[in-house]
């Protein structure tokens, strides 16, 4: 790719000077496209992305007033002597540009690929109340976690209930997706609570083991499809 800016730099200047026109700002633009191409495909935030940005531009605008008296016993001054100059300016900081991104993709701060090529781990415990007492719940014993009366719960395979400290959407986030599966705003259920899905009039309602009582089982129908392929899948 920067090989291809390099020549795309060159060709540029070419026609610009063929032509009279000042070449500076379409160079310019030339410079951030390529810098922007490459940081956005490394995965790279973008307050780094703006940080190379202008260091590239700044580097290219020292850079590519210096080179072109060092060529004119080359060519003499014409607009292949800037031509030439802009092909190896834009070669040698694309270049040190890719180097420097080769480096820094290792470091999460810089770059959002490493996060993503992290695997995400998901709460394997909960800390619940039950009256006075504090009680630590692992996530694998969980048959469900749902609300009433304005209060959040969760229910062990056992049977046994707790209220939870956390919005659904809080707890929905903290769970692996592959295991639970948030059927409507009030219920997720584990896998392995539920026995089976009965169609009533186009809706699916779950029946689980053990029951939290009178809390909804059925799917939002928006959730349907993929509540659906959720059990194929699991």
């Amino acid at each position: 790719m920067v090989l291809a800016f390099a020549v795309l730099h060159a060709l540029t200047c070419i026609a610009c000077r063929s032509l009279n026109v000042e070449d500076t700002q379409a160079l310019t633009l030339l410079t951030l496209a390529m810098v922007f191409i490459l940081c956005t495909q490394g995965g790279f935030r973008i307050y780094f992305t703006l940080v190379a940005l202008v260091l590239v531009n700044v580097m290219a605008y020292l850079i590519g007033n210096a080179l072109p008296p060092l060529l004119d016993p080359l060519f003499g001054e014409t607009m292949w002597t800037h031509a030439v100059s802009t092909l190896v300016t834009t070669l040698v900081l694309g270049g040190l540009l890719v180097a420097a991104l080769s480096i820094l993709s290792d470091y999460p701060s810089f770059s959002k690929a490493k996060e993503m090529d992290s695997p995400r781990t998901y709460r394997v415990r909960w800390v619940v109340r039950l009256g006075n007492r504090i009680v630590p719940v692992m996530t694998d014993q969980i048959a469900c976690f749902f609300s009433e009366d304005k209060s959040n719960y969760l229910m062990t395979l056992d049977g046994q209930r707790y209220i939870v400290d956390a919005t659904m959407e809080t707890i929905s986030g903290e769970l692996d997706p592959e295991r639970f599966f948030r059927i409507n705003r009030s219920c997720i259920l584990a896998l392995g609570s539920i026995d089976s899905a009965v169609v009533n009039d186009g809706r699916y309602t779950v029946e689980v083991h053990p029951s939290p009582g009178d809390v909804s089982l059925t799917v939002t129908r928006s959730r349907e499809d993929e509540f659906l392929r959720w059990l194929e899948k699991s």
